[in-house]
């Protein structure tokens, strides 16, 4: 990278904070996903403050430099991969956390992970419900960014949902300020449809492609102490998905529920069981692993015995098999993360959301190209809010072996078609669905004006939201 472009970004954000070093941007070349290449950026720089972010931002534009941004790293879909000799922009030192107690939100800069927030709320009896799972490691807006989704999610929603406020620096480094904070003389954020259209929603899960996302305004809640865990098994894909329609309709707080197959269930169990307690079982055609929560025990009582009724009344089974959902829901910070790594593939991914009685479609169409291609995979999900199903399928391969890699590359790139035609959902608009959502023609061009009038220099991670 130019030697002046590196004088200029020392002089913002600090010698200490700017490096070209081989070893510092080879660090920075990759992040946790295994489905893209890394690639060695120019230059690092680290800012503290969003005024820092916009001068950086100015420089980059008008030198049309490629701006990758990126917080903890722990995307896993490759969003985070910079561009040849670009600059990475990271975010982590941007850490302050502001609470709203009677507003009932905070705000919180863009290096805070979740694991720092929820230690800061719990000390207030609150928490925002709604976590992914790699929380530990993950900034609440980099996790905006994405609109993630995670534990707490199968009641709550998607993180997009916790958002009452952003602040973005732009490109060209102008800063907005979005929801009731827009007004300079608002007591803090308490509404996000104000002003007009819903400006906050066009940055989340815009993948860093429209702009820096500097600092996140969230609901918050009264933290949840009263659990139930347990676990229902069930006969078929059509039993198992009413089941979780009737939770939904008669209200049962469920906080987490996760369905499984049978075989991905022993598969995970091989992994962790021991870690989680549970002996060997031969485990039904359908699971629902299922955590519920209340803040009062009264309710929560009500709710566990309804769930067993709508259970055995649709020829369920409760087994009571606790640990499974407890070790989910006890351990959302970092199980889930590590139970992706706690084996010796490598894996891609193709998160999406299906409706709840449509998350055997998911199932089936990854046991097809598991056929076909000859490889190990699964998918198993998770309620998601009023009604979806956020499915996650792993494909596995050996990254020592070129040809088993390239032909999880072929099969993702068919799985991504084959679940679009069934109706699923990008989870993000990832590069891997680019071309292959017929009927979308329209909706992807009217993204590109966006971006191109956002964004006219084309420096911030392009190519990244569907490949606009």
């Amino acid at each position: 990278m130019d030697s002046m472009v590196i004088s200029q970004l020392i002089e913002i954000a600090g010698e200490e904070f700017v490096s070209t070093r081989d070893d510092v941007l080879v660090a920075y070349s990759s992040s946790a996903s295994m489905a893209k290449k890394p690639v060695k950026p120019g230059a690092v720089v680290k800012p503290e403050t969003s005024e820092e972010v916009a001068s950086i931002l100015k420089i980059a534009n008008k030198r049309k430099i490629d701006v990758t941004i990126r917080a903890g790293g722990t995307s896993l879909q490759g969003e985070v991969i910079p561009k040849p000799d670009g600059l990475v922009v990271e975010l982590m030192r941007m850490n302050e956390i502001k609470l709203f107690k009677e507003l009932r939100s905070v705000t919180v800069g863009a290096g805070v992970t979740y694991g720092q927030l929820d230690k800061f709320l719990e000390a207030h009896g609150l928490w925002v419900p709604v976590m992914p799972e790699s929380a530990l490691g993950c900034t609440v807006a980099g996790n905006v960014a994405v609109n993630g989704a995670g534990p707490g999610s199968s009641l709550f929603g998607s993180t997009g949902e916790m958002v009452i406020g952003l602040e973005i620096v732009l490109p060209n480094s102008e800063m907005i300020q979005t929801g009731t904070e827009a007004n300079p003389h608002a007591p803090g954020p308490f509404f996000r449809y104000a002003f007009g259209p819903d400006i906050t929603g066009l940055f989340i899960g815009s993948l860093g492609s429209l702009g820096v996302i500097t600092k996140v305004s969230l609901k918050v809640f009264k933290r949840m102490e009263h659990f139930d865990y347990n676990t229902y098994g069930f006969d078929s894909h059509d039993a198992a998905e009413k089941f979780l329609m009737e939770l939904k309709k008669n209200d049962v707080n469920m906080v987490f529920a996760s369905l499984y197959e049978g075989p991905v269930l022993e598969l995970f169990m091989d992994m962790l069981g021991d870690e989680y307690g549970i002996p060997p079982m031969e485990w039904p055609e359908r699971t629902i692993s299922m955590s519920i929560g209340r803040v009062r025990k009264d309710m929560l009582e009500s709710d566990a015995k309804l769930a067993r009724n709508l259970c055995e009344k649709l020829g369920g089974k409760v087994f009571g098999i606790k640990e499974l959902p407890a070790g989910e829901w006890d351990g959302r910070l970092w199980t889930f993360i590590r139970a992706c790594y706690a084996h010796g593939w490598h894996w891609r991914t193709l998160y999406h959301h299906q409706t709840p009685t449509n998350a055997h479609r998911s199932v089936e169409e990854i046991s097809k190209v598991m056929d076909k291609y000859g490889f190990l995979g699964h998918t198993a999900g998770f309620v998601t809010g009023h009604a979806s199903t956020n499915m996650y399928p792993h494909l596995y391969f050996d990254p020592v072996d070129s040809e088993d890699e390239e032909k999880i590359v072929a099969a993702h790139d068919e799985l991504a078609s084959t679940l679009y035609k069934t109706g699923a959902v990008p989870f993000k608009l990832a590069p891997f669905w680019e071309g292959l959502m017929e009927g979308t023609e329209t909706y992807m061009e009217f993204l590109r004006q966006l971006k191109n009038a956002i964004d006219p220099n084309d420096i911030m991670n392009k190519g990244v939201m569907g490949g606009i």
